[in-house]
């Protein structure tokens, strides 16, 4: 195969949380030299010990969907928009590099359950873990210079993507641009994904669990995330101000390729989603072999 015959490879792999860190600061240091990571090796250090349990005070993360692979997409979307953005002329100060990288790093983290909270998976406080996020954040960064914890803050809060960018007020552009950058690489980077469509399963039990979405079942939820897609393209074209097309400007510096890997793996995506929800609903999962995801769910719930 020739290289970046696949978008999908040339994302590269999500998994490798080494990986995703060392690409990070390897893609900030491409135009930014003399960038010092250490805030955001501090931030994956903690988050580290935070999804795994060994904060005080926290349990181990449980969400099935909202996980470090969904984590490492957003951060490693992140640092390539930066990239995108500096050769687009619309280039960060290191502060505002650094909240949206920990922003990234830390935007779900409100998932995350305290010792003594109720049962559940964390995906109950789906409707309010981007404040949760925030007030973590607020809690376990306070040594931050305030305009970067302040920063930080409004790049999580932007991540709620059920409400117009209008309601959080900047209070100047680096801070917007920051958080219109991870905002953008939230949906991007999850959508972009090699196993986006088997995860989707894993995101119907999320909902399941907060009683959002209304879904009759994971097959309403795979019907409907064509229509998903669209509200999500209005959201990133219009509301995020279109950033997403700086992405190919990295991709063409950085790797010497003149395409948007993340869009063509998107409509890859869609592509064969739409394919699947032809098939009757009994024989869908058939078609969704990748990350041993449908054996999980076929444990979890039957093949309903």
């Amino acid at each position: 195969m020739a290289p970046y015959d696949s978008p999908f490879a040339a994302l590269g792999n999500t998994r490798d949380t080494v990986e995703v860190e060392a690409q990070v600061g390897k893609i900030i240091h491409a135009f930014s030299p003399g960038h010092d990571l250490a805030r955001v090796t501090g931030a994956f250090n903690l988050l580290d010990r935070a999804l795994e349990g060994e904060l005080p005070g926290y349990q181990k993360l449980k969400t099935l969907y909202h996980n470090r692979n969904h984590i490492n997409e957003v951060v490693l979307c992140t640092a390539r928009m930066l990239h995108g953005l500096h050769l687009a002329g619309q280039g960060l100060d290191a502060d505002h590099i650094d909240a949206a990288l920990i922003g990234a790093l830390m935007h779900d983290i409100g998932y995350l359950m305290q010792d003594g909270e109720a049962s559940g998976t964390g995906a109950q406080f789906t409707d309010t873990h981007v404040l949760r996020g925030v007030e973590f954040v607020r809690r376990h960064f306070a040594d931050l210079p305030p305009r970067v914890l302040e920063a930080t803050a409004k790049v999580i809060l932007l991540t709620d993507h059920r409400k117009h960018p209008d309601w959080v007020k900047f209070d100047n552009p680096q801070q917007q641009r920051a958080a219109f950058a991870t905002a953008t690489a939230d949906l991007t980077g999850q959508m972009a994904n090699r196993e986006y469509l088997e995860r989707l399963l894993l995101l119907y039990f999320e909902f399941e669990e907060a009683r959002m979405g209304n879904f009759l079942d994971i097959h309403d939820l795979l019907e409907r995330t064509t229509e998903f897609y669209a509200e999500s393209k209005v959201r990133l074209d219009t509301d995020l101000d279109g950033m997403s097309r700086h992405l190919a400007l990295h991709f063409k510096a950085y790797q010497g390729a003149d395409r948007n890997f993340y869009t063509e793996s998107i409509d890859r995506n869609l592509e064969y989603l739409n394919r699947v929800v032809q098939v009757e609903p009994e024989g869908r999962l058939d078609f969704l072999k990748r990350g041993g995801i449908v054996e999980k769910v076929l444990e979890m719930k039957g093949d309903s």
